[in-house]
């Protein structure tokens, strides 16, 4: 007899015999609870267990076409030769036949229209929800840095620029800025953060869309960038499981093969991932198209030229369960990487990939027809049939469909996209406040934040620079948008009255080292020239690949030889620091976009990076420098990188 029921038969006895007498009872003073005759309280439902519950009800209506089509993430960037910027009769068609789980949306898409991007987002919502069905998660890899999709939007430093500050609540600021313009925009999905480590300063691929080359800096900055996201209801996709970080190829372009056994990626690459699952992380993990043939062993023959490769992750067991799910816990979306990358595309055929992937662990198959016209609904078709024939003969379990379609409406249950109104009027609500997007506000804050990120390892006594009115600069851009980032940067610290309104300058374009002889021109005019170097590629460092950085070199030079100080401000990779140190002063923001598209003075007329505005800043002494490298640089001997570093991570001058 447990102690409630026990006091409940005590009080009726008791009133029993008070019933028997003539003498009224006395009240039975009740005993005092304690812990133990507490009543157990079941715990109410977490938001993540509610949506699984919605979503397992609504699995239970779903036909074997409908669930195959939730595992499909599309694209459209261009119809029948046009970019594809408004919804069309066939596209419209297209999301009404088949319940796709989601689109992906490219710069090809976006306008600098925000109305026009509303009603595109908007209309791809009205056709997928047709007759009362599943809404769609609705993509952009609106990374920040050079990976930024909304033309009209706020670009924001970027992931490496972002370590440089050394601050994780500047990457919660720019990823809150990035996830309330999607949001505005009518976005639920991010392929972003970028959580690969940067281990090979080589990789031709992620660079300054990695936070660092150190594991743990890559884990905090990852978590507060999600946050951000989140924050705005926006799903994060943090990106390339297990890591691409480390690799020689673009997987866009060929297949890739990393030789790190298990050991060696738990103790680098993994470390962001297995972080994020610790701390309860279950939006989205994209894979990477890799060989690790250390760690899977399952080989396929390839379509392209006969040769036995390595079954890379985006396709492994070994990695998308295993590991992923048995060893890290996540519980989350695993989506592939774009099946039409050549990695994939050029190696497997198309309808092994899907029941390699969805048989690995993926759930959702991102990209897997490349969408481009009327001639293209074949492919689709065919590829849809190919989908539904695989679950139906059981290649696919239906086991393992439904725990992936689980997955997928969990998530969109949790972030609120199947509660939301998708109408005219919904659409009209979101053009009334897109002024958000790109907002003066917003642009304030990118350019302080990349304020933060400029990093100085140079200084030969020439920052903060105090301009005179007599004094006369030149303004060199390596390429024609960092030559306008210079001139707005410029302009807007004379309005700012930072520099003063009588100072002249010269913008000049460089055109990639070619048009230096115009800057040559101006020795006998000039006392300073400010100039930018942009290395795109690692392969930069050797002067038999391109002769860019030695003109570089020979300008700085020639130009100090004249009395003129020489300014450098490093756009790109940072691994071009360690061969233009003879500049007066040289500096780094990780950060290559400029202006793309300004108007007579300089002002942009869409989206521009903050890198050398923020640069700006700190060189005529508007912010004072506190940037660190994120990353070690390495010393180059004889155009390769050296086995010691020239700059070690955490180096910065400030003052």
């Amino acid at each position: 007899m447990n102690c409630r029921k026990a006091i409940a038969v005590f009080a009726a006895l008791s009133l029993l015999a008070a019933g028997c007498s003539s003498k009224p009872a006395e009240p039975e003073t009740e005993p005092e609870e304690t812990e133990e005759t507490q009543p157990e309280l079941t715990p109410e439902p977490s938001a993540y267990e509610k949506a699984q519950a919605k979503a397992a009800e609504l699995l239970g209506t779903m036909s074997t076409e409908e669930k195959a089509a939730q595992l499909i993430h599309m694209a459209v960037r261009t119809w029948n030769g046009e970019n594809l910027t408004e919804m069309n009769e066939e596209v419209a068609d297209l999301f009404k036949k088949y319940e796709f789980g989601g689109i992906c949306l490219f710069a090809e898409n976006i306008t600098t229209d925000n109305a026009k991007t509303i009603r595109l987002t908007q209309a791809l919502q009205a056709a997928a929800t047709a007759d009362g069905r599943i809404p769609l998660m609705i993509s952009a890899d609106q990374e920040g840095g050079y990976i930024y999709r909304l033309q009209n939007g706020t670009v924001t430093p970027g992931n490496m620029a972002l370590a440089a500050t050394g601050d994780t609540a500047n990457a919660k600021a720019a990823a809150d800025i990035i996830g309330s313009e999607l949001q505005a925009l009518g976005f639920n999905t991010d392929f972003a953060p970028d959580a690969d480590v940067n281990a090979n300063p080589k990789n031709p691929v992620i660079g300054v869309r990695s936070f660092s080359d150190d594991p743990e800096t890559v884990a905090s900055f990852t978590q507060a960038y999600t946050e951000g996201l989140s924050q705005n209801g926006v799903i994060a996709a943090i990106k390339h499981f297990p890591g691409h970080g480390d690799t020689a190829v673009d997987s866009h372009t060929g297949l890739p093969l990393i030789n790190k056994t298990k050991a060696e990626l738990e103790a680098s690459d993994l470390i962001p991932f297995a972080a994020m699952a610790k701390q309860g992380y279950h939006d989205m993990i994209m894979s990477a198209h890799i060989q690790f043939p250390q760690i899977e062993t399952g080989v396929y023959t390839s379509i392209l030229d006969g040769q036995e490769i390595h079954l890379p992750a985006t396709l492994s067991k070994t990695f998308l369960t295993d590991i992923v799910r048995g060893e890290l816990g996540y519980e989350g979306v695993i989506i592939t990487d774009s099946l039409i990358m050549d990695a994939i595309k050029d190696h497997f055929d198309t309808k092994d990939s899907a029941a390699l992937a969805l048989n690995a662990g993926v759930d959702m198959l991102l990209m897997p027809v490349d969408m481009t016209g009327t001639e293209s609904l074949e492919a689709i078709d065919a590829y849809m049939a190919d989908l539904v024939s695989l679950i139906e003969e059981g290649t696919v379990p239906m086991s393992r469909v439904d725990e992936a379609v689980t997955r997928i409406l969990t998530l969109k249950y949790e972030r609120g996209i199947m509660d939301q109104e998708y109408s005219e009027a919904a659409t009209e609500k979101l053009i009334a406040s897109a002024g958000l997007v790109g907002s003066e506000a917003h642009i304030e804050k990118e350019i302080e934040i990349a304020s933060a990120a400029a990093t100085v390892l140079e200084n030969n006594g020439v920052l903060p620079l105090v301009a005179e009115g007599n004094t006369h600069f030149v303004l060199c851009g390596m390429n024609p948008a960092q030559t306008n980032a210079l001139g707005y940067s410029f302009n807007r610290l004379q309005a700012q009255s930072v520099i003063p309104e009588e100072t002249e300058a010269v913008v000049i374009n460089a055109d990639w080292s070619n048009n230096y002889g115009e800057v040559y021109g101006y020795f006998d005019w000039t006392d300073v020239l400010i100039m930018t170097d942009f290395m795109w590629t690692a392969d930069l460092i050797d002067p038999s690949y391109s002769d860019q950085i030695p003109a570089a070199q020979a300008l700085i030079k020639d130009a100090q030889a004249q009395g003129i100080q020489v300014i450098v401000i490093s756009a790109g990779l940072p691994y071009d620091l360690s061969l233009l140190t003879d500049a007066d002063a040289l500096m780094a923001v990780f950060c290559q976009v400029g202006a793309p598209n300004v108007d007579d003075a300089f002002n942009p007329t869409g989206a521009f990076g903050p890198g050398i505005p923020g640069a700006m800043n700190v060189i005529f002494g508007q912010t004072k420098p506190s940037g660190k490298l994120p990353v070690n640089i390495p010393a180059v001997s004889d155009g390769a990188f050296a086995g010691e570093n020239a700059y070690t991570r955490g180096t910065g001058l400030t003052w």
